[in-house]
């Protein structure tokens, strides 16, 4: 019986997660049709802050390869 309610517990734990999930997706993707347009708020500064988050992420990249031992 016990299973049975940890069972019950989890199932009901999940279906009130679902939708909470859900709605992260729509609001992402208002922004990505705005950002291909280059018609959201503060475009320049939003482009920039991606072009310096994918050169910290090149660098970070570099220097793992770099200590890797070979």
């Amino acid at each position: 019986m016990k299973m049975h309610r940890k069972l019950f517990v989890l199932v009901a734990v999940s279906l009130i997660t679902l939708p909470a999930c859900d709605q992260a997706k729509d609001a992402n993707k208002k922004d990505g049709i705005k950002d291909a347009l280059d018609t959201r708020p503060n475009e320049e500064l939003r482009d920039l802050g991606e072009d310096i988050d994918k050169a910290a992420k090149d660098v970070g990249r570099d220097i793992k390869n770099a200590v890797k031992p070979k």
